[in-house]
């Protein structure tokens, strides 16, 4: 039985940070909403200075607006979330701080959630296949032998800060540390709680970003689900066919990008689970030809989500 529009657009929120350099991906990302899922709630930040926010406006009404109509939508500049706190007291400060930015907006964006979930994007995701926001499962729980001594430090440290016993890496189990991601919002609003509040939870992630530790906010909230015995047990081994920089190294690229998909989706339908969200990661970007991608939204019959602004891919890396 089909929901009722009004129902449909109330039970899901799919929120995404949008960033001047991924413009190209965000704009794919909006097409392929329009063209594939069924409505549901969309929240827009846009991370960047609030001087660009009126040029970034005017190319989304063009551009992006439109095909997403029948969804209901809002749009806001990161100072709505950032803009009751300073960190002025804070001595020293990181120049790299602004990629830290979206990492904490996707927390504080819990704010302006209306529905008792939300889902996570990047700009570089995108739909693939008609489908409801519903139908993206979150991944299940793994052990993180896989990640880099940076994310087992952060791991390390949120486990002390939240009092969850850290027994080694092979004992840690936490769903991918990448997007989609399912978010519970009361939960959110008690981690954020349980740091006194936004600017202490700031101030906290800034101090542990450095040469031996990195910044992984949807480890932190399921560390934290964790210590309060809710942690999301998952649905699907993995929710998302994204391109990254390792996946050049996987044999099966040999026969191209195409083919490299199809191969994981018939592997899916195996294992009985099936993808809705693929992506490029932007240091792929170094790696394919625009004539590549267009030859894959072909193979999902996406060429009508192909984006008006100039591609930023071109291979300069021999694979």
């Amino acid at each position: 039985m089909t929901l009722p529009l009004g129902i449909r657009i109330m039970n899901s929120t799919l929120v995404c940070v949008v960033c001047d350099r991924d413009l190209w991906n965000f704009e794919l990302l909006v097409k392929s909403l329009g063209k594939f899922m069924d409505p549901c709630r969309l929240i827009f930040i846009y991370n960047e200075d609030r001087s660009k926010f009126k040029f970034f406006k005017e190319w989304y009404y063009e551009t992006c607006e439109p095909v997403i109509r029948k969804f209901h939508t809002k749009l806001y500049h990161k100072d709505i979330l950032f803009g009751d706190y300073d960190l002025n007291d804070v001595k020293h400060r990181l120049y790299t701080e602004a990629i830290y930015d979206q990492q904490l907006l996707k927390l504080f964006v819990h704010t302006l959630v209306e529905t008792e979930y939300y889902t996570v994007f990047d700009c570089k995701n995108f739909i693939t296949k008609p489908c409801r926001l519903t139908y993206i499962k979150q991944t299940k729980p793994e052990n993180i032998t896989y990640a880099d001594h940076y994310l087992k430090n952060w791991c390390m440290i949120c486990c002390a800060k939240l009092d969850v016993r850290y027994r080694g890496v092979e004992h840690l189990y936490l769903s991918s540390n990448i997007t989609p991601f399912v978010m519970h919002k009361k939960t959110v609003a008690k981690l954020i709680k349980h740091f006194k509040g936004k600017k202490e939870l700031h101030k906290w992630m800034l101090s542990w970003c450095g040469d031996d530790s990195n910044m992984a906010e949807f480890y932190l909230y399921e560390i934290f689900c964790i210590a309060k015995n809710v942690q999301d047990p998952g649905q699907v081994p993995s929710n998302t066919l994204t391109i990254w920089e390792h996946c050049f190294k996987d044999p099966r690229m040999l026969k191209g990008l195409t083919w490299y998909i199809k191969t994981r989706e018939e592997r899916a339908k195996i294992l009985g689970f099936e993808y809705y969200v693929s992506g490029f990661h932007t240091h792929t970007r170094k790696y394919l030809e625009p004539a590549e991608i267009y030859e894959l939204l072909e193979y999902w019959k996406m060429e009508d989500c192909w984006p008006k602004r100039g591609c930023p891919f071109k291979k300069t890396v021999l694979r």
